[in-house]
């Protein structure tokens, strides 16, 4: 242990004095493993800043951080690690792609219907990596928006421990709804953070009122206190429609496959090389498989059947103007020419909506003091308000 905590304050001496620590002193560079990596000259820039305020934080957790890791659900933490909105709003972020739900619903076959969801599920996770995390919600908060394709979004916070947060994404005309609710956990230890949101992600369709059933993959940022910072996802996500017998397995990022000399020299004649960031899945129906898939979470994704030609109209308007026609039935997301549809919030939301938070207010206009005092009154307050719903006999904290 006293190894470990001459380490930790010599990090800190380096961090106070304006010092970068390197890939060579700690840990091995994620280059060549794939990953988000931000290494562009601004996010150097807002690295330097950023790791130059957490120094003091750092002394107050303590050198049992690199032993034995911390949950940062149970933690405060300096705004300098924060964006300037709410969790609740960047949740909607991640299905701004939704023009896959759309092309789900139009589809009668509901093996062609998997194959829109399971793009779109894959084609959140890109938009999920942001430099800074976002706040917290505060139990009861709100957030309201709409997306130029008319589906109407609604997400609340129903939980405070665990953090919990619910929502529904509803089409216009019915045809589908898309609900869930996330916990997000996440811990740190040393140099680089793990997480996941769990919780169950959910599409239920008016046509049959079947529901399509999932969840994510769970994510490591490397890099967090010195080096490159890479943001990587791993682990399988897993797909159930119950009404129709279907599932899907859907690996992301899988390791690489180990072998001895002879079994591995003979798979190398049969199988690609393994690429990080891959993803590979197939649909099944009982034992028998009905379609697999190949891509990347950082890229695209691509059926190797594709969709039927009752589905190709559906594929081609989801695909987006800059897709090629004659693999639109087959590559249902592509990063460089599939549509963003940004959500638009409220104008006029309730009072509960998260952008009225005095500290994502204060952060937004590039306040961090005051959005750093404001935070931590809400936070006291919430610790208020549990104590008195506990005293109150309340026996879950919702």
């Amino acid at each position: 242990m006293a190894q470990v905590a001459d380490e930790f304050h010599k990090v800190i001496d380096q961090l106070e004095d304006g010092h970068e620590l390197h890939d060579k002193d700690t840990e091995p560079d994620a280059h060549g493993q794939g990953g988000y990596r931000f290494d562009s000259p601004e996010h150097q820039q807002q690295l330097k800043e950023q790791r130059a305020q957490l120094w003091s934080w750092l002394k107050r957790v303590g050198s049992h951080m690199f032993k034995e890791g911390i949950n940062l659900t149970k933690i405060s933490l300096p705004v300098c690690l924060f964006e300037p909105r709410s969790f609740l709003e960047r949740l909607t972020t991640n299905w701004e792609y939704n023009s896959l739900l759309v092309a789900a619903a139009r589809c009668a076959d509901p093996v062609d219907r998997l194959r829109f969801i399971i793009a779109f599920a894959v084609s959140g996770l890109c938009r999920q990596v942001s430099f800074h995390k976002p706040f917290n919600p505060i139990l009861g908060e709100t957030y309201q928006a709409i997306y130029p394709n008319g589906l109407e979004v609604y997400c609340e916070q129903i939980s405070h421990h665990p953090p919990i947060s619910s929502w529904e994404l509803y089409e216009p005309n019915g045809a589908f709804v898309f609900y869930g609710n996330g916990n997000w956990v996440a811990g740190i230890k040393g140099n680089s953070v793990k997480g996941r949101q769990t919780g169950s992600n959910c599409v239920r369709f008016a046509s049959d009122g079947a529901t399509v059933v999932y969840e994510l993959p769970g994510l490591q940022v490397k890099g967090v206190l010195w080096g490159v910072r890479v943001l990587k996802y791993s682990g399988q996500m897993v797909f159930k429609d119950t009404k129709n017998d279907l599932q899907a397995f859907i690996d992301v990022d899988p390791p690489a496959p180990s072998a001895g000399f002879l079994s591995g020299w003979f798979r190398a004649k049969k199988a690609p090389a393994h690429k990080p960031d891959q993803v590979v899945g197939r649909i099944m129906q009982g034992d028998t498989v009905l379609d697999t898939c190949h891509g990347s979470w950082l890229h695209y994704l691509e059926w190797d059947k594709g969709v039927s030609s009752a589905g190709a109209a559906a594929a081609s308007a989801a695909a987006g103007a800059g897709a090629a026609a004659s693999n639109a039935n087959r590559r249902l997301w592509d990063i460089r020419t599939s549509r963003l549809i940004p959500a638009v919030p409220l104008e006029n939301p309730l009072p509960s909506d998260c952008r009225h938070r005095n500290d994502v207010v204060y952060l937004k206009a590039g306040d961090q003091i005051q959005s750093q005092e404001w935070k931590q009154t809400l936070e006291e307050q919430q610790r208020k308000d549990r104590k008195l719903r506990r005293e109150g006999g309340c026996s879950f904290d919702h």
